[in-house]
């Protein structure tokens, strides 16, 4: 895997900064730590590779570490606390802020490339969909046609058995395209209602002209007018699926039309009569099954009824302003996700920090002397007027990098940490030596080098 210079410069500056920040003592940090910041997220926004995040993350520490470790000017409570502050707040959560970034943002990247092959897919499904739709309607006219040549010439002739076989290729031709689109089809997707529309009079005129007898009655608006009711695409696939089965389960038989657009939703009724003994049902026909699902899907319904020697559908088309919109399939995007992905480092980061405040804040009362302070004693003081100047109980011992002086004879010494503030990691210290409640000696001691 090949890492560009991009790449490279960013590893450095997180390695970089997983050793500056935790070894700055004094208020350099102070700088250093946003910048350790930014440029720690910069590492983990752009940086592909989890593995070398890591490893320069790990060679920052480790040498901040041994530095910290053999460097004599820095103590115990200092070292833990430039460590934990250091690479948690200013180098670790930032990076992992900036991977979990890029992680969402390549994640919607991917959902968003998935999301268009499958509506290419899905589009690519519904056109073979309408055009199976406009193809078997032309076969089962086809094949009506044929049907009529039949009657019209004498059996065993040459061309009654040629109109036979083009009856029998139009019935396979049938078979193969409903197998084809079943396999095409998904079922979770509402049905295409947009094919090429032609008006009502001409779907019409090719029926009859391809010797179907049609009875069409109309009464209302224009149908194929979107403006009553945008109904056209959905009334012009029920025609056509209608007018289908009736050439190839009724031929030779009169279709009833009756079509009502003064009522919402717009009714069309279709009616044959079913005569000699009926055709099977091809198991692998979904154009009724086709056509229930685009109208359910609109808002509309189908019923079909076989009885009494007729085969009767009756479809009710909602208008376009009454239609069911569809449900969308993809889930709502939570606003806050983000927010809580990026609020989350930041309550950890803050919650270290003031658990740290906090520890310094006390070790600060407990063992601190203020220099100024410290400028104000005077070999000769007793206690009480130490008091005044000294609050904290101080320790029994000086920090392993301070070199003391020896004891003065009969005394008891204190140490106190040379401090200004709480956020002043300095390793000087101050000694105060009684003897009987007497002040007899005060130094100020530094860290060996």
């Amino acid at each position: 895997m090949t890492t560009s210079w991009k790449q490279i410069g960013l590893l450095t500056a997180l390695a970089l900064c997983a050793y500056l920040v935790p070894i700055s003592t004094n208020g350099s940090w102070i700088l250093l730590a946003p910048l350790s910041a930014f440029a720690s997220y910069l590492a983990g926004r752009h940086v592909g590779s989890l593995l070398h995040g890591v490893l320069a993350f790990a060679t920052g520490t480790v040498a901040a570490t041994l530095t910290l470790v053999f460097s004599s000017h820095v103590s115990l409570l200092t070292f833990a606390l430039n460590i934990i502050t250091g690479l948690v707040l200013f180098a670790l959560l930032p990076w992992w802020i900036g991977r979990a970034r890029r992680n969402t943002v390549m994640f919607r990247a991917q959902e968003r490339e998935h999301a268009v092959v499958q509506a290419e897919l899905r589009e690519r499904a519904r056109i073979a969909e309408a055009m199976h739709d406009q193809l078997g309607h032309d076969l089962a006219l086809l094949a009506l046609s044929a049907s009529a040549l039949q009657v019209a010439v004498q059996r065993d002739t040459p061309a009654y058995k040629q109109a036979v076989r083009i009856r029998e290729q139009a019935d396979e031709s049938i078979d193969h395209l409903h197998q084809i689109i079943g396999v095409l089809h998904d079922a979770s997707q509402p049905e295409p209602l947009d094919p090429a529309v032609a008006s009502m009079d001409r779907l019409l005129e090719r029926a009859r002209a391809n010797g179907m007898e049609i009875n069409y009655v109309h009464e209302g608006k224009n149908a194929m007018d979107p403006v009553a009711g945008g109904t056209a695409a959905l009334l012009h696939q029920v025609v056509q699926e209608s007018l289908t089965n009736a050439a190839k389960y009724a031929p030779n038989q009169q279709v009833d039309i009756e079509l009502d657009t003064r009522v919402n939703p717009t009714q069309v009724r279709i009616s044959n009569s079913l005569v000699g003994q009926a055709l099977p049902v091809r198991e692998a026909a979904t154009g009724l099954k086709s056509l229930r699902r685009s109208l359910e899907a609109a808002g509309g319904m189908l019923q079909v009824n076989r009885e009494a020697g007729r085969f009767e559908l009756l479809a009710r088309i909602p208008q376009a302003s009454d239609r069911l919109s569809p449900k969308s399939t993809l889930a709502p995007v939570k606003k806050g996700t983000r927010g809580l992905m990026i609020a989350l480092p930041v309550i950890v980061a803050a919650a270290i920090d003031a658990g740290l405040y906090l520890l310094q804040d006390a070790t600060y009362k407990a063992t601190a002397l203020n220099p100024a302070n410290f400028q104000q004693l005077q070999v000769g003081m007793d206690r009480e007027e130490v008091s005044e100047f000294v609050s904290a109980k101080g320790l029994d011992e000086p920090l392993p990098v301070i070199n003391a002086p020896s004891t003065p004879p009969a005394a008891q010494c204190r140490y106190f940490a040379a401090k200004t503030g709480v956020l002043d990691l300095g390793s000087e210290m101050f000694r105060l030596c009684f003897a009987q409640d007497i002040l007899v000696s005060a130094d100020h001691l530094y860290p060996t080098y």
